[in-house]
């Protein structure tokens, strides 16, 4: 898989893409980041990404050392590099050297990676984990590298044979998938959990909501537990690098609740390939 990276602006060749053990990205998990599409030199939803990211610096008190302006170009550089149609563009911001001292930013890393990707083609399976995401955190509307329950579940879900897991909140309330937001269709309503149930505030889903509109469909926010979401018309997720992905089945444990294909799924698949040009 060919991988082209760069490190505080410049391209730097593998075995040279190194930054140093003592990072607090390394130590304590202090760090920020956005994964993007990238589709014939586009990158896809490239300014709400970018404000996400500057959000989250406000939010963490962590302070990004160039402007979004300069950023920008490096990401534009970088991603131009790669020969690849579909990339997967990884922005990641480290908290730096700061004497091992939790708390203090020291000079900050900033990671562009670039590689190939291949959007997903198949409905997704999902595995209801018993993780929980903490829905009264703040930390929830930001993307922090801080992913270990995200990435404990995950792991858990594919030696499930599934191909991402379904997270609760503490309230045993719907809240997402590992690595996109859930959606689901009732008598040609479609429905999403609000940012309170512990969710991502991902750029896709605004998208959706916007998107919507146009489509003639109305989108609402509203909390539901497993039960309710099993007995659904449709599921479909939404993320920066799957666009639009039905949902097929949902596993507990031994239990398997098969979800139907629908119409409404796959003409907001359909509708966003055509929207980014895939």
């Amino acid at each position: 898989m060919k991988l082209i990276t760069s490190i505080n602006g410049k391209i730097v060749k593998r075995g040279q893409d190194k930054i140093s053990v003592f990072d607090n990205a390394l130590l304590y998990a202090e760090g920020l980041f956005e994964t993007c599409l990238g589709i014939d030199g586009r990158i896809i939803f490239f300014n709400e990404h970018l404000n996400r990211l500057y959000k989250g610096a406000k939010v963490t008190g962590f302070k990004i050392p160039v402007k979004k302006e300069i950023l920008k170009k490096w990401v534009l550089n970088t991603s131009s590099k790669h020969p690849s149609r579909i990339t997967k563009i990884r922005i990641t911001v480290t908290a730096g050297e700061a004497a091992r001292w939790v708390g203090q930013q020291g000079e900050s890393q900033i990671i562009i990676s670039v590689a190939p990707h291949q959007m997903p083609d198949y409905p997704f399976k999902l595995y209801l984990s018993n993780l929980k995401v903490d829905q009264d955190s703040i930390f929830r509307q930001i993307k922090t590298i801080s992913y270990a329950i995200h990435a404990s579940a995950l792991r858990e879900a594919i030696n499930k044979n599934c191909n991402d897991a379904l997270l609760l909140n503490e309230k045993n309330q719907i809240a997402e998938v590992t690595s996109a937001n859930i959606f689901w269709v009732n008598k040609n309503k479609i429905y999403t959990p609000p940012l309170n149930s512990g969710c991502l505030e991902g750029i896709t889903r605004k998208i959706v909501f916007r998107e919507s509109k146009k489509l003639g469909y109305k989108l609402s926010e509203k909390n539901i537990t497993l039960p309710n979401l099993v007995n659904a018309d449709e599921i479909f997720i939404s993320s920066s690098l799957k666009l639009i992905a039905p949902v097929s089945e949902i596993k507990r444990q031994r239990q398997k609740h098969k979800i139907s294909s629908g119409p409404i799924s796959n003409k907001f698949k359909s509708h966003f390939y055509k929207l980014v040009k895939y």
